[in-house]
């Protein structure tokens, strides 16, 4: 595996094989930043995706995306292996637009046998923004559930003031996606060790894997609730109005330097991009 350090290489200590949607530890700027503030430069990340529709910041929005994804030891190379379906999807957005959207300035036209498709300013520029905004919505979330870890961000939700209930369902909900993801590929190898075919996807045997795949997981997920339940309930747990935290999660000058320097960064953005047309 390469290990090189580089921005289109993983650096040392991380690994390729990262289950889905998951907590990946590390040790990284990024990752001792307060839970909070980044779910606060999250929220900033994407009121200005849907506030300033201009392409150009689209892209800038992107680039300010690889470079922390870079920041928090991951590279392009978890970028585009955990994203690769959003990056083509986003890519199909941007054709539908291109080829079927008409207005502003022809660009150029395409000769396909009797048919002549024109690409016209209008159709590229909104492709490029609503492909770029898909792009940089899901890739931002990802970056998130990626970097910060889900107790640190319950335990500091909870001390901020919301209900410790509240906050045990967002980390039991955060801890079971990879759980799941383990539990699905079991399923399925257990199932093609028994000789039922499950490689070749199509929609006529979409029947197929839902009752060899989706029964059992899901099966597998009451169990799990039910287990669930009956420890929390032999712990007497919701019994008290409160709760006692090992650790404090206390902000940082750090953190507040993080969350006002994002704030004056997307301000400048807003008042540079926001309300000016890309024809």
């Amino acid at each position: 595996m390469n290990t090189k350090s580089g921005f289109f290489s993983l650096r040392k200590g991380t690994t390729l094989f990262y289950p889905g949607l998951s907590y990946v530890p590390g040790a990284t700027f990024i990752h001792r930043i307060h839970p909070i503030v980044k779910l606060l430069v999250l929220i900033i990340f994407n009121i200005a995706v849907f506030t300033i529709t201009n392409f150009q910041a689209g892209l800038f929005l992107l680039a300010f995306l690889l470079l922390a994804y870079r920041a928090g030891g991951l590279g392009f190379s978890f970028f585009w292996r955990k994203l690769r379906i959003i990056i083509f999807f986003s890519l199909l957005i941007l054709l539908v637009q291109l080829f079927f959207v008409r207005g502003g300035h022809l660009l150029g036209e395409i000769a396909l046998g009797p048919f002549r498709l024109g690409i016209w300013s209008l159709g590229l520029f909104d492709g490029l923004s609503l492909s770029l905004r898909f792009i940089n919505v899901i890739a931002s979330s990802f970056l998130f559930v990626t970097i910060t870890d889900p107790n640190r961000l319950a335990y500091s939700l909870m001390q901020a003031g919301l209900p410790y209930r509240l906050g045990f369902m967002l980390i039991t909900a955060l801890r079971f996606i990879p759980v799941f993801h383990l539990e699905l590929s079991q399923v399925r190898y257990a199932q093609m060790a028994k000789g039922i075919e499950l490689e070749k996807a199509s929609l006529r045997r979409l029947g197929r894997y839902v009752y060899y795949l989706l029964i059992p997981l899901v099966i597998s997920a009451l169990e799990k609730v039910d287990s669930l339940t009956i420890s929390m309930e032999s712990r007497a747990f919701g019994l008290h109005p409160s709760r006692t935290y090992l650790t404090r999660q206390s902000l940082k000058a750090t953190d507040w330097l993080v969350l006002a320097s994002t704030l004056v960064l997307f301000l400048v953005l807003f008042k540079l991009y926001a309300g000016k047309m890309s024809l």
